[in-house]
């Protein structure tokens, strides 16, 4: 890695040109990307809880970052010694940024501006650590992305989902459970399931199951994944347990997909204008009171 070629005052104005940041960290020279205000976060937050997992040498190592936003998570596998990094981030301007990003650390990061689900769809590579974050439930066929990385990962899964639910509930699984009024526990609100949203979930059209949070093991269980550890209701680190293989056609023919009004993928997005310009009107407000 070589160092950055940008001063700070270099690198706040290259910032601010790329706009409004979802992933709010620290640049060389103590440059934050953004204030980190909602709806902005702060992926060290995450990144924390994940740490105790991702060995500390990860020399010769490819890694998959589906979702990457700005690239925070690639970065920090890099400085760990991997051979390659793939982002692949469905949002031209977040994938602008994290060009940016890895220009400014000197990596040579593979950015691939696609949706996920053609992208996984459509390619036979394999990586050793798969980092699957904030994505699950902004996807409108999410178990099939699911089963494709889990074929994709040779070492490791990072996994995380927004939850709803209570945390604290549990339920008693079965091998065989019967239809209807014959087997209560499918109405148990702790019974694994996923929430469908038509319309929008905290105003954003991207989003379309959520899941409850006894859901997420049996999901990466049913992938051939055995989940390790849950550092976090929302988090866990899975490994492959069951080979399922995968079958590869000629022809691939994926349907679009779309909410209401909305836009249509799959396809590289841009952000909605109208909530991009509020975005950006929330940050200019944030600079303003520092």
């Amino acid at each position: 890695m070589s160092s950055t070629p940008y001063s700070p005052e270099e690198l706040r104005s290259h910032v601010r040109r790329l706009g409004w940041w979802y992933q709010s960290f620290e640049l060389p020279g103590g440059v934050m990307t953004s204030p980190g205000d909602p709806p902005a976060y702060s992926p060290q937050i995450r990144w924390n809880l994940l740490e105790p997992w991702i060995p500390a040498d990860l020399t010769g190592k490819t890694v998959l970052d589906v979702g990457g936003s700005a690239g925070y998570f690639s970065i920090q596998m890099m400085k760990r010694g991997a051979a390659k990094c793939t982002i692949i981030e469905p949002f031209v301007e977040f994938a602008a940024q994290a060009k940016f990003v890895a220009e400014v650390y000197g990596y040579e990061i593979d950015i691939v501006n696609e949706d996920v689900h053609t992208w996984c769809l459509t390619t036979e590579d394999r990586f050793d650590y798969v980092i699957f974050l904030g994505l699950f439930y902004h996807l409108k066929y999410p178990n099939l992305v699911l089963d494709r990385l889990a074929e994709m990962t040779r070492e490791r899964m990072y996994f995380q989902s927004h939850i709803v639910g209570d945390e604290e509930a549990g339920f008693e699984g079965r091998g065989n459970y019967m239809p209807g009024e014959d087997d209560p526990i499918l109405r148990d609100p702790a019974f694994p399931r996923m929430a469908f949203i038509e319309n929008l979930y905290n105003g954003d059209p991207t989003n379309w199951w959520v899941p409850n949070p006894t859901a997420l093991e049996p999901l990466l269980r049913s992938a051939g994944m055995k989940v390790i550890a849950r550092p976090h209701a929302q988090l866990l680190v899975a490994e492959p347990e069951r080979v399922l293989g995968k079958v590869v056609f000629d022809k691939l023919v994926f349907p679009r997909y779309g909410k209401a009004n909305g836009s249509v993928h799959p396809g590289p997005q841009k952000v909605d204008p109208e909530l991009w310009e509020w975005l950006l009107s929330q940050l200019d407000q944030s600079e303003k009171n520092e």
